[in-house]
């Protein structure tokens, strides 16, 4: 097979290459998009081109045809909009020609090259950043196929492998494990006992999924009314948290008390009155909050943070021999692409 008429690149940085101060400073945000791009196309740089920027990555994919010279001038475009040296950030990019520019965004799209693997959010944005640059007139038959094919490849991986089955958060895992115990976890109702960052995650998680976060508590009250009022729940006095404890179906504890501040015959009595309906604890505390005994009573179900920690790594291992499954996958999605450019562009004599 000889050379292609014109060249797929990618020139970009993320998570892997370059730290957040470099990748915030060379993000290109929805509203800036269009004129990023028109940019490109005043200097005649690429016949089609894209940028795709996220969080974790800042991408663009051009259709070369003097290879050398655009690169040269995409790095000088990227340092005059990001006010840096071109020299500042060199380093911390990759140019990659076809057939690795094809079979990376693939990767790209399917997850397979994000901070949390098997992510799906990344779907989205592979989407909103290729209808942005067609909306601009920015791409033409090439990108338009490739970027339709790269979503039809991810959504492929997903339906024929478990790459995202499997929470890979604490707080997901919180939420995974409250609707096994419930069924559905809307209107179940949140007491959380201290205001830790890792408390406050999953409480977040739980109510984005439609639970109450009934009462907070904490031994500094200013930051119990802090935490209830980002939740929408209400705050109570730390000394009085006991008579209203019972009335929770998902209790998290993360307080500094060093010590059990839920034995178990409590629990059993708070079950008799909760007439034996579920009640899950999560222990979020280092040192623990909650006896460990607790968990042989009927119907109450107590998770610790290395308990949590554990299923998320478990997952996270599943997730990563799905993504070796799902690489050979893509090798193949990737020739079939070239295959299609071959037919419909040639190659030199």
């Amino acid at each position: 097979m000889g050379a292609l008429r014109m060249e797929i690149l990618v020139l970009g940085l993320n998570h892997k290459t370059a730290p957040l101060e470099l990748r915030e400073k060379l993000a290109v945000p929805p509203h800036k998009t269009p004129e990023f791009l028109d940019a490109f196309k005043q200097r005649r740089i690429f016949d089609e081109r894209l940028v795709l920027s996220t969080c974790n990555r800042t991408e663009i994919y051009g259709v070369a045809r003097n290879i050398s010279e655009d690169i040269r001038r995409t790095k000088v475009l990227l340092g005059e909009y990001s006010h840096l040296d071109v020299s500042s950030f060199e380093d911390s990019l990759y140019v990659m020609k076809q057939p690795d520019s094809i079979r990376h965004l693939f990767t790209v799209a399917s997850g397979l090259d994000s901070m949390v693997v098997g992510e799906t959010e990344i779907i989205g944005q592979v989407k909103d950043a290729y209808q942005l640059a067609h909306q601009a007139g920015q791409t033409g038959k090439v990108l338009n196929t490739l970027f339709q094919r790269s979503l039809k490849v991810a959504k492929n991986l997903r339906a024929t492998t478990e790459l995202g089955s499997g929470h890979v958060s604490v707080a997901s895992v919180a939420v995974d494990l409250a609707q096994k115990i419930f069924g559905d976890i809307k209107q179940t109702r949140v007491f959380v006992l201290g205001t830790g960052q890792m408390a406050s995650q999953v409480t977040k998680a739980l109510v984005s999924r439609g639970a109450f976060p009934l009462i907070v508590s904490s031994r500094h009250h200013d930051r119990a009314l802090e935490l209830a009022k980002n939740l929408g729940g209400d705050a109570l006095r730390y000394e009085t948290y006991e008579r209203h404890i019972q009335e929770a179906d998902i209790l998290i504890a993360s307080t500094h008390a060093g010590r059990f501040l839920i034995e178990a015959s409590q629990v059993k009595t708070w079950m008799k009155q909760r007439r034996e309906k579920p009640f899950f604890l999560i222990d979020i505390a280092v040192p623990r909050n909650i006896d460990p005994a607790c968990e042989k009573l009927d119907s109450v179900y107590l998770y610790n943070v290395d308990d949590l920690k554990n299923i998320a790594d478990k997952n996270k291992a599943m997730r990563q021999s799905q993504a070796q499954e799902c690489e050979g996958l893509v090798l193949g999605q990737t020739q079939r692409f070239m295959d299609w450019l071959f037919k419909e562009f040639g190659a030199h004599a």
